[in-house]
């Protein structure tokens, strides 16, 4: 028999956030699951061991043990989202991608995985130029990666992580056929990316997560399962949206900067074509257009790493610096109209992120666009912000 919802947490833990790995099932077992809903998580420790759980309220009732995994394997996450859904089926299942996050960027060359294995969570969080994507790959690809490469979800232990490409096969070949998960979370760092989101539209109907570095106690778990336990027939927007209200009412409470939203990804089209029109006008005026563009830029909300800028604060003020063109201000309009479709809730907590909307975008401060920039399907289906990137770049050198 099917239950309502059966929550599917990756908890990649084989790295310095195992403790908070601890501390959100602790969380999780002042709730645990009922006949309606199965909370079901799959925990990598540092310990060379990784346990599948059913989170019950009080306990956790151990499902089966093997020797450590590599979570930067896709294969590993594929089976576990099958052995998931085959074992505890439902009406709808929630993906949460547990651990460090960074946005769509891989882990550059020769990165020392100790470094995160030894360092506290908040400075795990923010190592100097550790880059990120969303998972890891293989030793050997990650040796052939650029300097400037990134990562979510490190597995110290297998010296790896999934980066876009496989994490978007790990969910495609779980759910095979075209199948979608209802939603893609992630408890993790800078992850609701544009990049990412056209990543992964295909994959799953709503996305979540945060545009900023999340605080080291993520989610407050036991609040939004209180919440679904009690309403177990939850549509998965819904449920999406509580998530997103939870985590803003935690860290108001806390008094800590953070962000949360969740995503329509089916309505991600209109706005992929509202910034591709918006890129060609820039593209084709930059002579005239490319010192509004700095401004907007400049004065756009950034988070910890600076070349992740919020997509709707950054064109609203574009369509308020560079005056004069009709073309760009119908452009903006219709990209900021787009949006406000595609985000459907949002939890903005602190000063530092105010102007935070729910999604960022890439646009380097200092005109760095890494090769595999090129390689996530926004860019290789031929939408034009990354070739106005690298326009835009060339153009400001050269004055």
């Amino acid at each position: 028999m099917s239950s309502k919802w059966t929550m599917l947490v990756y908890m990649a833990g084989d790295n310095n956030l195992e403790s908070y790995g601890q501390s959100d099932l602790e969380e999780m077992q002042k709730v645990g699951s009922d006949k309606n809903v199965n909370v079901i998580v799959q925990f990598d420790t540092e310990e060379n061991k990784t346990t599948r759980y059913r989170v019950l309220r009080g306990q956790l009732e151990t499902l089966q043990e093997m020797p450590g995994v590599d979570c930067g394997d896709p294969e590993v996450l594929t089976n576990f989202l099958k052995w998931g859904m085959t074992n505890y089926p439902a009406d709808h299942y929630l993906v949460n991608v547990w651990n460090h996050g960074g946005g769509w960027e891989n882990l550059p060359e020769g990165f020392n995985y100790d470094s995160i294995r030894a360092a506290t969570p908040e400075k795990g969080a923010k190592l100097k130029r550790v880059k990120r994507s969303v998972f890891r790959t293989t030793a050997k690809n990650i040796s052939a990666l650029p300097d400037d490469a990134r990562a979510i979800a490190v597995d110290c232990g297998s010296q790896d992580y999934l980066d876009n490409q496989e994490l978007r096969k790990a969910f495609q070949n779980a759910l095979p056929g075209g199948g979608k998960f209802d939603i893609f979370a992630c408890d993790a760092c800078l992850m609701n990316n544009f990049e990412i989101a056209y990543e992964m539209r295909n994959t799953a109907n709503l996305m979540v997560g945060s545009e900023e570095t999340e605080p080291g106690a993520g989610w407050p778990y036991d609040a939004i399962l209180g919440e679904l336990i009690a309403k177990p027939t939850v549509s998965p927007e819904e449920l999406a949206k509580l998530i997103v209200v939870e985590y803003g009412k935690f860290y108001r409470k806390k008094g800590e900067n953070a962000t949360q939203s969740a995503l329509d990804l089916n309505n991600i089209d209109p706005v992929v074509k509202s910034i591709d029109s918006m890129s060609s006008i820039l593209l084709n005026n930059l002579d005239n257009m490319k010192d509004g563009i700095a401004l907007a830029r400049d004065y756009s909300q950034k988070f910890s790493y600076p070349e992740y800028i919020d997509l709707a604060d950054f064109v609203d003020l574009l369509s308020k610096k560079v005056s004069g063109s009709a073309d760009l201000k119908s452009a903006t309009h219709n990209l900021l109209s787009a949006n406000s479709r595609f985000i459907i809730e949002n939890a903005v907590v602190g000063s530092a992120v105010e102007q935070a909307k729910g999604a960022s975008i890439f646009f380097p401060p200092d005109g760095k666009i890494p090769p595999e920039y090129l390689d996530l399907l926004l860019s290789k289906d031929g939408n034009k912000w990354s070739q106005f990137l690298m326009r835009y770049f060339v153009t400001r050198r050269t004055i």
